[in-house]
Formats: structure tokens, sequence, C-alpha cells
């Protein structure tokens, strides 16, 4: 979770900056693969009856290339937008939740180790990025 005391935001606004594990938001393996936390700075402001947010949040995600099926890394930045209606007897605001749910809808189903990435022989199963086909 990652959560701001209502009575802290005022309409000057609030920031906050944490280190985040993917468990404090509640992502799973299957969700999400993350290879580092969450580095979470955001700013939280009153705005009539709405608590405003802008999130910028930063990990390194693990994928598999949808042609190669090799494991890579890449950083990812996120930026995020949004609005709570005040609550008469709410407490706080849970950036987690909302970051988590972005997270995971924005996450591509299929993505390239690299845009020219060749894929693997259909044939042979060589990758043809590291080696030549072997079937040829």
């Amino acid at each position: 979770m990652i959560k701001v005391s209502i009575r802290d935001i005022t309409f000057k606004g609030k920031e906050i900056d944490q280190i985040v594990p993917k468990e404090a938001i509640g992502l799973t393996d299957e969700e999400i693969d993350l290879r580092s936390p969450l580095t979470v700075h955001a700013y939280l402001a009153k705005v009539d009856n709405v608590i405003v947010a802008q999130a910028r949040v930063e990990a390194e995600y693990g994928y598999s290339c949808a042609r190669c099926l090799e494991n890579f890394q890449r950083p990812q930045v996120m930026e995020y937008h949004f609005d709570f209606p005040l609550e008469p007897d709410a407490e706080y605001v849970d950036l987690g939740e909302e970051i988590r749910q972005e997270m995971i809808m924005s996450n591509p189903a299929r993505i390239l180790c690299k845009d020219d990435c060749k894929g693997i022989c259909v044939q042979c199963g060589a990758n043809l990025n590291t080696e030549k086909c072997k079937c040829k």
C-alpha cells in the first residue's frame, strides 16, 4: 500500500517519494515480472472535493521476447493521473491499488527484445539473432 493521510494533503499539495516492493501494492509475478522495487514520486493536492494525484513510477521489468523467446530486462517509466473523490469518513488515499491496476493494464502482451529481432527458425529452432540457421 502507498497510503497518504488526507489530513497531510492541502490545497498547496503534498509530495511523496518512496521505494516500494511490488508486494506492497499487491503485484504478483504472474501479473508482472518486476526485477526491481518501484520508485514512486507523486504529487497530491486537494481541488474542491477531489484529491488529484500525479504519479511517476519507475521499475525494471523482466520480459520474454515475442519473437526469439529470450529473457531480457528493460526499465520502464510510467506517468499516471488519479482523481480520488473525497469521502466524508475517509482518512487516507491509497495510491498503491491505483498504480497496481494501471501497471497491469499498460503492460504489453507482446514485446520484442529489440526492434530488429530476427526471431527463431521455425524448422530448426535456432535463435537467428545469435546463430545461423542449421537447416539451410
